[in-house]
């Protein structure tokens, strides 16, 4: 027990001059923003330190949502498709399954309408 107390003291102990004050965090956050802004901006994407692709989402989800989805994942070397079905009986259930396909070469370095 006393080892533990003092492991758990020594842990606090490190980990409290690590602690950042409001301040510094609302600080963070404006910065977080500022850069995620210059990031979708396209004047100023090449040179933010965030870089940031606009979703064009233009709703979040209301929890009444039900029904098949389908999701399209681009990434850098993989195609993801994702079905979501979503159901409301007893309780809300959401269920996922996904298929990935490897991106060609030649697709991934060539234009957007090969896509």
């Amino acid at each position: 027990l006393i080892n533990s107390f003092i492991h758990s003291y020594t842990i606090d102990k490190y980990l409290f001059s690590m602690r950042l004050s409001d301040e510094t965090l609302l600080d963070i956050m404006t910065r977080f923003r500022s850069e995620m802004k210059r990031g979708l901006s396209s004047d100023f994407n090449p040179t933010a330190t965030i870089k940031m692709l606009p979703t064009f989402v233009r709703s979040t989800p209301d929890g009444s949502e039900k029904g098949d989805f389908i999701a399209l994942d681009l990434g850098g070397s993989f195609f993801r498709i994702l079905r979501v079905k979503v159901s409301h009986e007893k309780k809300q259930t959401v269920q996922m399954e996904s298929k990935i396909y490897d991106t060609p070469e030649d697709i991934m370095s060539g234009s957007g309408t090969r896509v």
